[in-house]
């Protein structure tokens, strides 16, 4: 089950069905029974083979290019450029001062003030 605001546009809504279709249930990226496997993934994660050897999170870093038609990069193929970019701006907003600091779209403050 998804839930959708039900005052939606029932074009967002329709998006979304689409969307919740192809990513779970029958031939769908999840199902049910995934987490039983996700459960096996932790407890390998915590054996003694895993506590031994580091773990590498390269997986295809440095293959990103810059995208002209919209803001950012796109990477082609499996890498780690998506979670090592979540994680580099959850650390630039952790570190930050002030939200200004860090906001792209906050403008210059004049004489200490905002002008967003």
């Amino acid at each position: 089950m998804f839930l959708v605001d039900k005052d939606a546009p029932e074009e967002v809504k329709d998006v979304l069905r689409r969307y919740y279709i192809r990513y779970s249930g029958p031939a769908g990226m999840t199902e049910q029974d995934d987490m039983e496997n996700w459960n096996y993934a932790q407890l390998a994660s915590s054996g003694t083979i895993a506590r031994r050897q580091p773990y590498n999170y390269e997986m295809g870093l440095g293959s990103d290019r810059p995208n002209y038609q919209v803001p950012g990069t796109v990477t082609e193929g499996i890498t780690e450029e998506n979670q090592q970019a979540f994680y580099r701006r959850w650390s630039q907003i952790m570190d930050a001062e002030s939200w200004d600091s860090i906001n792209p779209a906050a403008k210059p403050k004049e004489n200490g003030r905002s002008h967003n």
